[in-house]
């Protein structure tokens, strides 16, 4: 993998004349992505129109979306709180930009400021002020961009209430899973294991600060870990995979009174042992969810801080594939034919 990333954007230019339009990339159902034009509203008080210079594919999220896995698209889906999708939709949300204008009421912002936040793939895009953070000098662009995925780890890590000295057993090393291990390492975690399909993710997991790596399909994930060398019970599992099967090696792992936190959501058919058996309900373990949706200006502004500190160094060793945006479907194909390989896309812009 490619070491040094700062060719990829183009320097910040200001002043750039005023478009009424943006190409933006809308979701017409699984596998069926346009690119459309889209009129950018006049700017209201509170607005900021924003130049997107970087972005990235959410494996996980967008992914599910693209090949229908989501369990929003199964025919026995059922609404209750969580509605039943719409198309078109945009797809997208992981964004580094650069300010292009502000409402009049706009004082915390100006024009040529980095920032980041959360909106579709897109070339230009009007949204309030407030749902913009900005990116201080010391952090590169990349850097950056992984603000929003590092969140939604530090705040599942948060939710699993994670002591100094605690073993960890994180089941998943795609992004999320390697930021993880990243972040539990600087929270004073104990034993880290980590367990993943891929030789190379689980090479990543090594380098990111975990003790030891497991191919959970070939062997018995809870069995190994509490046989091995370091072997034990674990006091807090992060499942990263989406696998029902990481979810059950997670459960068999950690101790009597053990906390689960599943960051990912859950796909595939429900497999044929059951997940919340005996072993569930007589260990009295505690299953814990993460959304991302966390004080995410709180814990951007520590990530940020962290990385000026050089606390979470090797994020540009997580990037796998780079892209243009226009030819985003090719992620979405690599995806598919490499998952061996995929780690992180970013998206670039001109």
């Amino acid at each position: 993998m490619q070491e040094s990333w700062s060719a990829l954007v183009a320097p910040v230019e200001v002043g750039l004349p005023c478009s009424a339009m943006s190409k933006v990339l809308k979701l017409y159902g699984p596998g069926d992505l346009r690119y459309e034009e889209h009129h950018l509203p006049v700017l209201g008080p509170r607005d900021v129109r924003v130049r997107t210079r970087l972005g990235a594919i959410s494996a996980g999220t967008e992914g599910a979306w693209y090949f229908g896995t989501d369990p929003q698209l199964d025919p026995g889906f059922k609404p209750g709180r969580v509605a039943r999708p719409k198309f078109p939709k945009l797809l997208g949300y992981e964004k580094l930009a650069v300010v292009e204008d502000v409402g009049g009421e706009v004082d915390s912002l100006v024009p040529g400021q980095r920032v980041v936040g959360h909106y579709g793939h897109a070339e230009e895009f009007v949204l309030p002020a407030e749902g913009l953070i900005p990116v201080p000098d010391h952090v590169d662009d990349v850097e950056a961009v992984a603000y929003s995925l590092s969140t939604v780890a530090l705040h599942a890590i948060r939710r699993s209430r994670l002591q100094i000295g605690d073993d960890v057993l994180i089941t998943g090393q795609g992004f999320i899973g390697l930021m993880a291990v990243k972040l539990c390492r600087l929270a004073g975690a104990g034993r880290i294991a980590v367990t993943d399909p891929y030789p190379l993710r689980r090479d990543l997991g090594l380098r990111s600060g975990a003790d030891e790596a497991l191919d959970p399909g070939a062997c018995d994930v809870a069995a190994t870990l509490a046989g091995g060398p370091s072997g034990g019970l674990f006091d807090v599992a992060l499942e990263t995979s989406s696998s029902f099967e990481a979810l059950h090696d997670a459960m068999g792992s950690v101790r009597r009174n053990g906390r689960i936190c599943v960051l990912s959501q859950l796909k595939g058919d429900y497999p044929a042992h059951p997940l919340f058996g005996l072993e569930f309900h007589l260990e009295e373990l505690e299953l814990i969810t993460a959304d991302g949706r966390g004080d995410v200006d709180k814990l951007t502004r520590w990530y940020f801080h962290a990385l000026g500190r050089g606390e979470i160094p090797g994020i540009r060793n997580l990037i796998s594939h780079s892209i243009p945006f226009s030819d985003l479907e090719s992620g979405f194909r690599l995806m598919e034919a490499e998952p061996e390989s995929v780690i992180k896309i970013l998206v670039t812009y001109s």
